[in-house]
């Protein structure tokens, strides 16, 4: 727990009104700062440094992956889905770092890759499938059931779309990033959304337009 001058020169580092509640402000900045990175999540997956600097948003190059990974998960937490660090941390080794753990039940979890691609479609289906077919192995280890696997990137190319479509081994959902925000907009438009995780266990390349339709 950071003191009330830390707090102060906290605020004071990061440019954050120093009325009323200082460490409320802190955290509304970063709901803030979450908040606009969502509303430019498709140049996030693109890693557009320059479209992201028109917008106000600084990032380092280096930092986009996780960047772009924090957001997919606030971009599904906003949508109600659970997702589960605990989880998430018991199977992650030093080797196999799985990126979201959505739980659907006690039992039953989807797997969750962000990949961002800077030019053209994300077409690395080999390497991406070896790596989550490694993090259904610990989930399963682990005592749970992958319900499916939600790979997320800016737009796939059409051997990646395929290659998931004939895959006999795991369950594997593509969804592009224009797409998932489409959803969020949907959801968060909506009185009484009607949105369920099993939306995204439909396999192949998700219709995003038509999800959203039916939120």
């Amino acid at each position: 727990m950071l003191s009330n001058d830390e707090v102060k020169s906290v605020c004071e580092s990061m440019g954050i009104k120093k009325r009323g509640n200082l460490r409320l402000n802190i955290l509304d900045s970063f709901a803030d700062a979450t908040d606009k990175l969502i509303d430019n999540y498709h140049f996030l997956a693109k890693r557009d440094l320059a479209a992201l600097k028109k917008q106000g948003i600084e990032i380092a190059e280096a930092d986009i992956g996780v960047k772009f990974e924090e957001v997919t998960k606030a971009i599904f937490e906003q949508l109600g889905m659970l997702v589960d660090e605990d989880l998430r941390r018991l199977i992650n080794t030093a080797k196999d770092k799985a990126d979201v753990l959505i739980s659907l039940s006690e039992d039953d979890v989807i797997i969750s890759e962000a990949k961002t691609c800077k030019n053209g479609d994300f077409a690395k289906y080999s390497t991406t499938s070896r790596q989550v077919k490694s993090y259904v192995n610990r989930c399963e280890q682990a005592g749970k059931r992958v319900a499916q696997v939600l790979i997320v990137a800016p737009t796939f190319s059409n051997d990646f779309v395929e290659s998931a479509e004939m895959d006999t081994e795991v369950n594997i959902s593509l969804l592009e990033a224009e797409g998932l925000k489409l959803v969020l907009d949907a959801y968060k438009s909506r009185r009484n959304p009607k949105f369920s995780a099993k939306l995204f266990t439909k396999g192949g390349l998700l219709k995003a337009d038509l999800i959203a339709k039916n939120i």
